[in-house]
């Protein structure tokens, strides 16, 4: 583009700051890991949360109990190859599997 008031777009745009948290924030991309290095671990950083793993592994009275959460936001819900249960079934299980949970 030759005239200066013509406008480029890039994708992903190029927007770093935001004053508010969009959907970008929740892509697992560079928008994620900017809010949770810039604003979680510096409001609720402990050496648990700077492993930043994306589940929880808690002692219990005999051994220990795996968490994770995820969410999933697909439209529409059923689509070629799969639908957002499978989706959400296998997110979780592979997020419990890499931290080293065992049925």
């Amino acid at each position: 583009m030759t005239n200066e008031n013509d406008l480029e777009i890039t994708c992903p745009l190029p927007i770093g700051q935001y004053e508010k948290i969009v959907m970008a924030h929740g892509g697992g991309g560079r928008l994620m890991q900017q809010l949770i290095d810039n604003i979680m671990l510096r409001a609720f950083g402990s050496s648990s949360l700077k492993d930043k793993n994306d589940s929880a592994v808690l002692r219990a009275q005999q051994g220990r109990l795996a968490f994770t959460t995820d969410s999933y936001v697909v439209n529409p819900l059923f689509f070629p190859g799969g639908d957002i249960g499978k989706m959400a079934v296998c997110g979780t299980l592979n997020d419990l599997a890499m931290s080293g949970a065992k049925p």
